[in-house]
Protein backbone atom coordinates (compact mmCIF):
# COMPACT_ATOMS: atom_id res chain seq x y z
CA UNK A 1 0.00 0.00 0.00
CA UNK A 2 1.43 3.40 -0.97
CA UNK A 3 0.04 6.81 -0.13
CA UNK A 4 1.38 9.95 -1.76
CA UNK A 5 0.84 13.23 0.07
CA UNK A 6 1.37 16.73 -1.31
CA UNK A 7 4.29 17.44 1.05
CA UNK A 8 5.95 14.08 0.98
CA UNK A 9 5.66 10.38 0.59
CA UNK A 10 4.52 7.73 3.01
CA UNK A 11 5.20 4.14 2.10
CA UNK A 12 4.12 1.16 4.14
CA UNK A 13 4.14 -2.58 3.64
CA UNK A 14 2.50 -5.43 5.45
CA UNK A 15 4.22 -8.69 6.18
CA UNK A 16 7.09 -9.63 8.43
CA UNK A 17 8.14 -6.02 8.89
CA UNK A 18 6.09 -2.86 8.37
CA UNK A 19 7.97 0.37 7.81
CA UNK A 20 6.64 3.89 7.41
CA UNK A 21 8.59 6.78 5.94
CA UNK A 22 7.69 10.43 5.78
CA UNK A 23 9.59 12.97 3.70
CA UNK A 24 8.79 16.60 3.01
CA UNK A 25 9.86 18.77 0.14
CA UNK A 26 9.87 22.53 -0.35
CA UNK A 27 11.87 25.67 -1.11
CA UNK A 28 13.14 27.47 -4.18
CA UNK A 29 16.01 29.94 -4.16
CA UNK A 30 18.78 31.43 -6.22
CA UNK A 31 22.46 31.92 -5.49
CA UNK A 32 25.50 33.47 -7.09
CA UNK A 33 28.54 31.32 -7.86
CA UNK A 34 31.68 33.25 -8.83
CA UNK A 35 30.91 35.80 -11.50
CA UNK A 36 27.93 33.94 -12.90
CA UNK A 37 24.66 33.19 -11.21
CA UNK A 38 22.75 29.95 -11.42
CA UNK A 39 19.23 28.99 -10.61
CA UNK A 40 19.20 26.82 -7.50
CA UNK A 41 16.19 24.69 -6.70
CA UNK A 42 15.77 22.13 -3.96
CA UNK A 43 15.58 18.66 -5.54
CA UNK A 44 12.11 17.13 -5.21
CA UNK A 45 13.08 13.82 -3.65
CA UNK A 46 10.77 10.99 -2.64
CA UNK A 47 11.57 7.70 -0.97
CA UNK A 48 9.87 4.42 -1.86
CA UNK A 49 10.40 1.23 0.06
CA UNK A 50 11.06 -1.41 -2.59
CA UNK A 51 12.00 -4.63 -0.79
CA UNK A 52 12.42 -5.98 2.76
CA UNK A 53 14.52 -9.14 3.16
CA UNK A 54 17.23 -11.05 5.01
CA UNK A 55 20.21 -10.76 2.62
CA UNK A 56 21.87 -13.96 3.90
CA UNK A 57 21.47 -16.71 6.44
CA UNK A 58 24.11 -14.96 8.58
CA UNK A 59 22.03 -11.76 8.51
CA UNK A 60 18.93 -13.79 9.42
CA UNK A 61 20.61 -15.39 12.44
CA UNK A 62 22.09 -12.05 13.55
CA UNK A 63 18.70 -10.36 12.85
CA UNK A 64 20.09 -7.77 10.40
CA UNK A 65 17.21 -6.92 8.06
CA UNK A 66 17.90 -5.28 4.68
CA UNK A 67 15.51 -2.70 3.23
CA UNK A 68 15.91 -1.44 -0.33
CA UNK A 69 14.80 2.15 -0.89
CA UNK A 70 14.31 3.85 -4.24
CA UNK A 71 15.31 7.53 -4.02
CA UNK A 72 13.56 9.38 -6.87
CA UNK A 73 14.23 12.93 -8.01
CA UNK A 74 10.93 14.24 -9.36
CA UNK A 75 12.34 17.63 -10.32
CA UNK A 76 11.28 18.76 -13.78
CA UNK A 77 14.13 21.26 -14.16
CA UNK A 78 17.86 20.80 -13.63
CA UNK A 79 17.58 20.29 -9.85
CA UNK A 80 20.03 17.41 -9.55
CA UNK A 81 20.60 16.00 -6.06
CA UNK A 82 24.37 16.00 -5.44
CA UNK A 83 26.13 14.02 -2.67
CA UNK A 84 22.95 12.33 -1.44
CA UNK A 85 23.34 10.37 1.79
CA UNK A 86 21.12 8.84 4.42
CA UNK A 87 22.41 10.37 7.64
CA UNK A 88 20.33 8.34 10.07
CA UNK A 89 17.03 6.80 11.07
CA UNK A 90 14.68 7.12 14.00
CA UNK A 91 13.01 3.77 14.74
CA UNK A 92 10.47 2.23 17.08
CA UNK A 93 10.53 -1.12 18.94
CA UNK A 94 14.24 -0.93 19.79
CA UNK A 95 15.29 -1.28 16.15
CA UNK A 96 18.64 0.32 15.22
CA UNK A 97 20.00 1.06 11.75
CA UNK A 98 23.47 -0.48 11.45
CA UNK A 99 24.32 0.50 7.85
CA UNK A 100 22.87 3.51 6.01
CA UNK A 101 23.89 2.27 2.59
CA UNK A 102 26.09 3.92 0.02
CA UNK A 103 26.43 7.64 -0.57
CA UNK A 104 25.20 8.62 -4.03
CA UNK A 105 27.26 11.13 -6.03
CA UNK A 106 24.19 12.40 -7.91
CA UNK A 107 20.50 11.63 -8.42
CA UNK A 108 19.74 13.50 -11.67
CA UNK A 109 16.40 15.23 -12.15
CA UNK A 110 13.87 12.69 -13.40
CA UNK A 111 15.91 9.66 -12.31
CA UNK A 112 16.28 7.38 -9.28
CA UNK A 113 18.87 5.41 -7.31
CA UNK A 114 18.55 2.28 -5.15
CA UNK A 115 19.99 2.33 -1.62
CA UNK A 116 19.97 -0.52 0.91
CA UNK A 117 19.74 0.21 4.65
CA UNK A 118 20.34 -2.53 7.24
CA UNK A 119 18.45 -2.63 10.52
CA UNK A 120 19.24 -4.66 13.65
CA UNK A 121 15.93 -6.18 14.77
CA UNK A 122 15.55 -7.21 18.43
CA UNK A 123 14.18 -10.69 19.06
CA UNK A 124 10.40 -10.77 19.21
CA UNK A 125 9.86 -7.64 17.08
CA UNK A 126 7.35 -8.27 14.28
CA UNK A 127 6.98 -4.74 12.96
CA UNK A 128 8.46 -1.30 13.42
CA UNK A 129 8.40 2.21 12.03
CA UNK A 130 11.47 3.95 10.66
CA UNK A 131 11.81 7.65 9.86
CA UNK A 132 14.66 8.05 7.40
CA UNK A 133 16.74 11.26 7.35
CA UNK A 134 18.90 12.29 4.41
CA UNK A 135 20.88 15.24 3.08
CA UNK A 136 21.76 16.42 -0.41
CA UNK A 137 23.06 19.51 -2.18
CA UNK A 138 21.73 21.38 -5.20
CA UNK A 139 23.99 22.30 -8.13
CA UNK A 140 24.99 25.53 -6.35
CA UNK A 141 26.08 23.75 -3.16
CA UNK A 142 23.10 24.56 -0.91
CA UNK A 143 22.52 21.80 1.65
CA UNK A 144 19.00 20.37 2.12
CA UNK A 145 17.78 17.95 4.79
CA UNK A 146 14.89 15.53 4.30
CA UNK A 147 12.36 15.59 5.94
CA UNK A 148 14.32 18.04 8.12
CA UNK A 149 17.33 17.93 10.38
CA UNK A 150 18.10 14.64 12.09
CA UNK A 151 16.84 14.85 15.70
Amino acid sequence: MKLIHKLGLMAATAGLMALALVWGISAVGSAAVGDSSCYCTQPQLTLNQERVYWSSYADYTSRNLSVDYDVSNGSTNYANAHNFEIVGTSNTAGVVSVDHGRDVNMVPAGECELITVKYSIPSGVGSFTSNVYATTHDQCGTLYSYPGSMP
